[in-house]
């Protein structure tokens, strides 16, 4: 299994604003541009805190991961993502050990990033999210990011 660093944090808020002014008031965080994802009814916005992105997402509509997730439990954390080489065979060497995942194949996106050498990328990742039920609760995600994506 190739797990390089951990890249993301997703922080789940009812106000994406408030949260951004938040993190970049206390921890000088540099904003990212805001991107909405319709398949997850969710806006975010990537706050870089050093070497780490929190991903501050906010709910669309009254549906979705976020509003529910929000329903239920508040703000806070709702993710850790790990950077990884191969999506394929991390999914498999976890699955040897039990590990089950949302969704039965790797999701393909094409987003728009900036990585940790400040070079910006419009390009096709893969990711995935291991069931929370699986993995001591907690919602984990792994992603694979283009070959020349710079993770540190």
């Amino acid at each position: 299994m190739d797990i390089q660093r951990i890249t993301e944090v997703g922080v789940a808020v009812r106000d994406l604003e408030q949260a951004t002014g938040l993190f970049v008031d206390l921890f000088n965080a540099e904003a990212g541009e805001l991107i909405e994802i319709a398949r997850y009814d969710m806006r975010y916005r990537m706050c870089r805190v050093g070497k780490v992105d929190f991903e501050l997402m906010e709910a669309t509509g009254d549906t979705g991961v976020i509003a529910e997730f929000v329903a239920k439990q508040g703000e806070g954390l709702h993710h850790i993502a790990f950077a990884v080489d191969d999506i394929e065979d991390t999914m498999g060497a976890l699955r040897k050990k039990g590990v089950r995942f949302v969704d039965d194949a790797p999701i393909r996106a094409q987003l728009g990033f900036v990585d940790y050498a400040g070079r910006t990328f419009c390009d096709d990742i893969q990711f995935t999210f291991s069931h929370p039920a699986s993995m001591l609760g907690i919602l984990f995600e792994f992603i694979q990011y283009p070959d020349e994506y710079q993770t540190s």
